[in-house]
């Protein structure tokens, strides 16, 4: 374990993240992780949730300091089992957010395990970066975001709507997203819908239960909420301005 700290010391951040959720960790039981994770460690985590293992624990650059991640919720325990953390980790020498970080790859690992197929998409003739909003019909900031589309379309930005019907299933809200899930021309219905105008209620199979999963599993808590194409995500409505140019960099990264 000392082997593992001193060369977990050693790592540069972006490393270390690569290493916690690229070569191995994520998704592995705590049994599986025996020889890298004290049995202290793994014993306390799976009495943090009854019946729910994490997605991944691995150290952190901090000695004696353990991440554990629930889907994109970040704690930490320590080496002996004894302590929990809920918060952030910061670098203090680059200003950057290590949970922040790790949350992000989560975000962007369910996003992409979701079938576009399923969702509202408003693309440009030429896409320089993709966002995924989950989206309620009745939230005032959902409609303004929708209104500036073609802004967003000009600085070649693809929208990708998931539904969050802020008031649950059943509701009226549920049942107006599936209309527009439903709907001939789904764009259209959701520009209608959004504009405050009435849509032919009709019914289907959709996959809005499972955008709904995945909006627990990420930590939406409204809408608009808004995952750039690296995972990082906005909870709240963005200007088109600053939004074309944070879904630009977040693809320019890399993501």
């Amino acid at each position: 374990m000392n082997a593992c700290h001193g060369v977990y010391s050693k790592l540069k951040v972006s490393a270390w993240v690569a290493l916690v959720l690229g070569s191995g960790f994520l998704g592995m039981s705590p049994a599986v992780l025996a020889d890298a994770i004290p049995k202290a460690v793994t014993e306390a985590v799976a009495d943090l949730i009854p019946g729910l293992m994490p997605d991944s624990i691995a150290p952190t650059p901090v000695p004696g300091l353990y991440l554990v991640a629930f889907g994109a919720q970040v704690v930490y325990v320590s080496a002996d089992g004894r302590y929990l953390l809920a918060g952030d980790l910061i670098e203090l020498e680059s200003g950057r957010n290590l949970a922040d970080d790790v949350r992000s790859v989560i975000r962007k690992k369910i996003i992409d395990g979701l079938d576009e197929s399923g969702m509202v998409v408003f693309s440009p003739a030429r896409v320089r970066s993709t966002i995924t909003v989950f989206t309620d019909i009745s939230c005032p900031y959902c409609v303004r975001l929708h209104q500036e589309m073609n802004d967003l379309a000009k600085g070649g930005i693809k929208v990708r709507y998931l539904g969050y019907p802020r008031a649950g299933i059943p509701s009226a809200a549920y049942d107006t997203l599936v209309s527009v899930w439903c709907a001939n021309n789904p764009q259209q219905a959701m520009t209608d819908a959004k504009a405050g105008r009435d849509i032919d209620k009709k019914y289907c199979e959709t996959p809005i239960r499972e955008h709904m999963v995945a909006a627990e599993q990420i930590g939406v808590r409204g809408t608009p909420s808004i995952v750039l194409q690296d995972g990082q995500m906005l909870p709240g409505y963005v200007p088109a301005d600053e939004l074309v140019k944070r879904a630009s960099a977040a693809a320019d990264s890399g993501g």
